[in-house]
């Protein structure tokens, strides 16, 4: 569930406001068609029952189309 300052405080699948961050990298990067240098990759988390809740690339200026 997202809060008025549309940002993610709850899990939607079991309710839980116990969220973590966690992220994949290295081998694990997000790169985009056609490139060569890709971003790590950040996603939030419940803690409790493991549900992914939203997935983010910390680096977004690597997927402009050029």
């Amino acid at each position: 569930m997202m809060n008025n300052q549309g940002k993610v405080d709850e899990c939607p699948k079991c309710g839980s406001r116990e969220l973590g961050q966690g992220r994949h990298s290295g081998y694990s990067a997000m790169t985009p068609v056609g490139g060569i240098l890709g971003s790590n990759i950040m996603y939030t988390i419940c803690s409790k029952c493991g549900y992914i809740i939203e997935g983010y690339v910390t680096n977004p200026k690597r997927f402009k189309k050029r």
